[in-house]
């Protein structure tokens, strides 16, 4: 069997948490424990899942009139992690409505798109958790916020995964790790 043997091990039953915070590079990031504070959750998940989203450049070769392709590339690489939220607290809204909170207030498309540092987090109850440290993303609506009357109200984001460059912090072991991997870094170890 290609790829080796089944291994139950393997199979992953668990659910998401995502952070986020304003600061590029935060310090605490490298340290799930530390940067997985209340004040950076995203609320309760409902969904989420990583996507990439790749654009291929094909080469193609024509011989008696067929072509046939002989080389293909990726030309565009993106990352996102869609997801669901149910907590419509104001800090949720105001991302969702991209403005500013205030007293419990939101002003509407009142900010530009966050930008900071993420973390997602998969806590299983089958399998090994998975925890996802972004050095630098964006935090966008990605859809409509639903009043359905039948089930809970939830609103679709997403955040959207920036390559890290230098001078995102000052503190050099810090800049250091992240240019090493500038899109972040995933562990399948414990937390």
């Amino acid at each position: 069997m290609a790829g080796g043997t089944i291994n139950t091990n393997n199979y992953t039953l668990g659910g998401a948490h995502l952070y986020f915070d304003t600061t590029i590079g935060q310090t605490t990031l490298l340290n799930a424990t530390e940067f997985a504070t209340t004040t950076r959750s995203l609320g309760n998940i409902v969904t989420s899942g990583i996507t990439p989203e790749i654009t291929y450049i094909d080469h193609m070769v024509t011989r008696k009139g067929k072509q046939v392709k002989d080389k293909t590339a990726a030309g565009l690489s993106t990352l996102r992690i869609n997801f669901t939220f149910d907590e419509l607290n104001s800090t949720n809204l105001g991302r969702f409505f991209m403005g500013s909170v205030s007293a419990g207030r939101v002003s509407v498309l009142g900010d530009m798109l966050d930008e900071g540092s993420g973390m997602l987090v998969v806590e299983t109850d089958v399998g090994r958790d998975i925890v996802y440290r972004i050095p630098r993303c964006v935090i966008k609506p990605d859809g409509e916020l639903s009043f359905p009357g039948d089930t809970w109200s939830s609103a679709p984001m997403v955040i959207e995964i920036l390559e890290y460059q230098s001078g995102g912090t000052s503190n050099a072991t810090q800049n250091a790790s992240w240019l090493a991997a500038p899109f972040g870094r995933l562990d399948v170890t414990a937390l």
